[in-house]
């Protein structure tokens, strides 16, 4: 995985877009769904960074992370789970853990302004905090390109999906 760049000021960033759009606040609000003071929240910094969620009825080996907005209002989350090596290989190998990533789930709301990939980077934190190396996630349409911009790579020579359908046109014949 790749390391991440300075956090970026999502405030500062979303004011300037905003501004250069020559939109207000209310403006936006309008044009994006959200009410303005979830604009105003935003702008002003008062958005919480994504927190590991723990306990709550989650076993040890569940990670879930929140990104929420001041006032509580969820607009992302991440869960993962760990797995055991030794128990998937079938021998010792000093009890190597990896994560598997279960999903990102961002409020469609907040989608482009940076949630998905703070989650992501907080997980990437709390990986090196434990010395979790590995994390593997499966994809698919847009979420392809989401993993790759936030460090995730390709892996060739792991399984791949495969489907086959056959045509209508080919399919049985009525009984005679």
């Amino acid at each position: 995985m790749r390391e991440f760049g300075p956090r970026v000021d999502l405030g500062g960033t979303l004011r300037a877009l905003r501004r250069q759009a020559d939109l207000s606040q209310r403006q936006l609000a309008e044009r994006s769904g959200v009410p303005q003071a979830t604009i105003a929240r935003i702008e002003s910094g008062r958005t919480a960074d994504p927190t590991r969620l723990t306990g709550g009825g989650l076993p040890a080996t569940s990670w879930r992370f929140l990104a929420e907005l001041p006032d509580g209002e969820l607009v992302g989350e991440l869960r993962a789970h760990e797995r055991s090596v030794d128990l998937l290989l079938g021998h010792d190998l000093d009890d190597r853990r990896e994560l598997v990533l279960d999903g990102v789930l961002i409020d469609p709301a907040h989608r482009l302004l940076g949630v998905g990939r703070q989650l992501v980077e907080a997980l990437h934190a709390e990986m090196d905090h434990l010395g979790v190396a590995t994390v593997h996630a499966i994809a698919q349409f847009g979420g392809v390109g989401f993993l790759i911009a936030c460090g995730f790579e390709a892996e060739w020579g792991r399984p791949s999906a495969l489907r086959w359908e056959r045509p209508v046109s080919a399919g049985r014949r009525p009984p005679r």
